[in-house]
């Protein structure tokens, strides 16, 4: 009470308070502050108007620093917002950063937030900008962001909040959100906007932060949509203060390698999955991803095998870290490849592998299938099953107009145990024809297959199938003599 009274003694005149004898004792300090009740109306005297009207006239309203040493005074009598704000403001003006940092903490620990109207909150953002700068505004903002009462306020206010300080605030608000696992559907160039301002803090200030958060930062840069150096600088920073043994530090880092693949950054993806493998030696995706980067290639497809005499290699599609299988040729034959790509892609049938990619690398013209699957395993007890898939397929084929040379199994890949699992992946020679021509053809073609893997006694093929193989029948009869022999029972 007796620093209170000092500090009314020092600014009577500029507060011009209207004060009784015992008052005038009290300050003048010729008499003891031990009556509650005469000191507390006393200092109800000074409230937010009494202060507003010193400010505003002189000489404290043309000296931002008396007027800063009178409201440092004024606070610790009133929890009024305006004064509050009012010192903040003057704080700012300043520039005395170190002060003005202080003020502001001790000032917003003493606002009641839940009461803040919109228009003060914004004030309160407005000297937060002139205050703080860089990392430093960020920090101050997570601060305040710790508290509900805060939080809520902000959200109230934000869609109001006036453009200047809603381009500043609106960015950082989204990824604290991102960050504390809050609902928010901010845009990528919002969160691309608060997460350059976070990653501006010393490296220090960004390791400190607890590991899941720091986590959870690593994960929000690197997605598609963020920008390549702000995820870069993430990575630098953060991905070796994650624990190397945990699960967390396996998955981003994981993701870091997938991103630096698809940006075709190689080197960099082989030296994020070293460390990893370094960290994790059994973690086998990233083994299958590093033992990629080191095999022969065509175009961005590491090929993981050799063809076995066929066309089709398995790969793995280090853009998309997939596996694939890829249909080689040599490169002089680009152009006839083009056109049977082309007619892969346009018939786009169910049993026919979607393309991703085409083209010339080095000596090799390509064709980059997205399918996984494996080559076709034959037995006598499948026989019957495969060949009626094929037979499918190649019908279907016809009917869109499309051409096979032969039916070699070497085309086509198994998806799945059963033999009705099957993909026509290879288009060598398919060319477009009519419709009469393509059903003719391919009535052919199956009906040879069917005899060349049909031709074992040990199938005890039906007198219905026997009769369709001797005749060389349309593609639908042949088809329903082979699925009636899958009905019936056989003898071994």
């Amino acid at each position: 009470m007796r620093e209170h009274l000092d500090y009314i003694r020092t600014y009577k005149e500029a507060l011009r308070l209207k004060l009784n004898a015992t008052e005038d004792l009290l300050i003048n300090g010729r008499r003891e502050p031990k009556e509650r009740g005469i000191c507390r109306h006393l200092l109800g005297k000074i409230d937010r108007a009494v202060i507003e009207r010193a400010v505003a006239r002189e000489p404290l309203a043309s000296d931002p620093a008396a007027r800063a040493r009178m409201l440092a005074g004024a606070i610790r009598l009133t929890a009024d917002i305006g004064v509050l704000l009012d010192y903040l403001e003057t704080l700012a003006q300043l520039r005395s950063h170190s002060e003005a940092a202080q003020a502001f903490a001790e000032v917003a620990a003493r606002i009641e937030f839940a009461s803040l109207s919109a228009a003060r909150l914004t004030r309160l953002l407005q000297v937060l900008t002139e205050t703080f700068t860089g990392h430093d505004r960020v920090q101050v903002l997570f601060g305040l962001l710790a508290q509900s009462a805060f939080r809520s306020a902000f959200d109230g206010a934000e869609s109001s909040l006036p453009p200047a300080i809603a381009d500043v605030f609106a960015p950082l608000r989204a990824v604290h959100r991102r960050l504390h696992d809050e609902a928010d559907q901010a845009s990528p160039t919002l969160l691309a906007h608060g997460l350059e301002q976070v990653l501006s803090a010393p490296d220090p200030i960004l390791r400190a932060y607890a590991e899941p958060l720091r986590g959870r930062m690593l994960e929000m840069t690197l997605r598609p949509e963020m920008p390549a150096e702000l995820t870069d600088r993430a990575a630098t920073v953060l991905l070796s203060s994650i624990d190397k043994g945990g699960r967390m530090y396996a998955r981003i880092a994981l993701r870091r390698a997938s991103l630096l693949l698809a940006r075709h950054a190689d080197e960099q993806a082989l030296g994020t999955l070293d460390e990893l493998l370094r960290a994790q030696p059994d973690y086998r995706i990233a083994g299958r991803w590093r033992t990629a980067l080191a095999a022969p290639r065509v175009a961005r497809f590491a090929l993981m095998d050799e063809a076995d005499g066929g066309r089709l290699r398995r790969a793995f599609w280090l853009d998309g870290q997939r596996a694939v299988w890829v249909r080689t040729a040599d490169a002089a034959l680009d152009k006839r490849l083009t056109d049977e790509t082309a007619l892969q892609a346009r018939v786009a049938l169910p049993g026919v592998a979607a393309v991703i990619d085409h083209g010339v690398s080095g000596d090799a013209a390509y064709v980059a299938l997205n399918i996984a699957a494996r080559r076709v395993e034959l037995s006598d007890a499948r026989a019957l099953g495969t060949v009626a898939a094929i037979g499918r397929i190649l019908h279907a084929l016809a009917l869109a107009g499309v051409a096979l040379p032969d039916a070699d199994l070497a085309r086509f890949l198994q998806t799945g145990d059963d033999p009705a699992h099957l993909v026509l992946a290879d288009f060598d020679g398919a060319a477009p024809v009519s419709v009469a021509i393509a059903v003719s053809t391919h009535a052919g073609i199956a009906t040879d297959l069917a005899r060349t893997l049909l031709a074992s006694e040990t199938h005890g093929l039906n007198a219905e199938l026997t009769q369709a193989l001797d005749a060389t029948p349309d593609l639908p009869t042949l088809i329903a003599a082979l699925d009636h022999a899958l009905l019936q029972p056989r003898s071994h």
